[in-house]
């Protein structure tokens, strides 16, 4: 038998095991972490972040108009040679006309005038009349300072702009190349002769003999000069190449082999 001392022992044992228990199980329990104000490192850390995403925006914004400023142009570019290439025949026709009822006339500016090939870059203009800014936008433009017609004795020089479209690979031209000139008559085949980077105040390349110092005398060579900006995406110099008449091929005999390849397709209605 247990005697009641031993059962008040076994029932006291019990008792402070359970309350032993529950001080555990309350002692347990993790109290939440009481919310501090934002320190100094936390507002300096959220302007760093704030202004890099800033820049970061602005970054990418720059790149899209700077894609846009080399790239997006060369739609519009071949856009406006396409119109340029519709009414060229029209007005060789018109100068035909002209002449034979009077004496010529100057030039309109940004008035086709000839269209240019590359053949070497495979790539080909109408080029206008005038060199401001708005005649060569989307197109060439024909020095008119000085008189000169394709193959004529004189130097036919041409502006454009260093962009995808016009002359951004000017610079891949090589001595030996060719370029042909077209008008209402004629092929005019020139080769590449010499290459030079000059300053934007050089204008003796454009003069009617730019190699001869007598330049009160008439010209005797027939050339071609391209101009264009240097380096690329700049404007602090100006990248020249001159090429020398090799060849006059009369339209009635087609076109030179050398751009046999690049020629105009036919309109769709023709």
């Amino acid at each position: 038998m247990v005697s009641t001392t031993e059962r008040q022992f076994h029932e006291g044992s019990r008792s402070e095991g359970g309350r032993g228990r529950g001080r555990r199980a309350s002692g347990g329990r993790r109290r939440r972490a009481r919310r501090t104000g934002a320190t100094s490192g936390d507002v300096v850390r959220g302007i760093v972040r704030f202004f890099g995403e800033v820049m970061l925006t602005a970054g990418l914004l720059m790149l899209f108009y700077a894609s846009y400023e080399v790239y997006g142009s060369q739609w519009e570019t071949d856009r406006e040679q396409q119109d340029l290439a519709q009414g060229l025949e029209e007005a060789w026709s018109a100068d035909a006309a002209a002449e034979e009822a009077g004496p010529d006339s100057a030039p309109l500016p940004g008035s086709a005038d000839s269209r240019l090939y590359l053949p070497s870059l495979d790539l080909d203009w109408v080029v206008v009349n005038g060199t401001t800014p708005d005649d060569i936008r989307y197109s060439p433009g024909h020095y008119t300072e000085f008189p000169s017609d394709p193959g004529e004795a004189g130097n036919y020089a041409v502006a454009a702009h260093r962009t995808p479209g016009l002359f951004w690979d000017l610079d891949l031209l090589s001595n030996g190349d060719t370029m042909v000139l077209e008008d209402a008559e004629n092929f005019y085949t020139y080769e590449v002769f010499r290459e030079e980077t000059v300053l934007p105040t050089d204008v003796w390349v454009v003069e009617p003999d730019p190699f001869d110092e007598a330049t009160d005398e008439e010209p005797e060579r027939s050339l071609i000069t391209l101009t264009t900006c240097a380096p690329k995406l700049n404007n602090t110099h100006r990248l020249i190449v001159w090429a020398e008449l090799v060849e006059t091929t009369p339209k009635s005999e087609g076109m030179p082999d050398s751009i046999a390849h690049m020629a105009p397709q036919a309109d769709e209605d023709e």
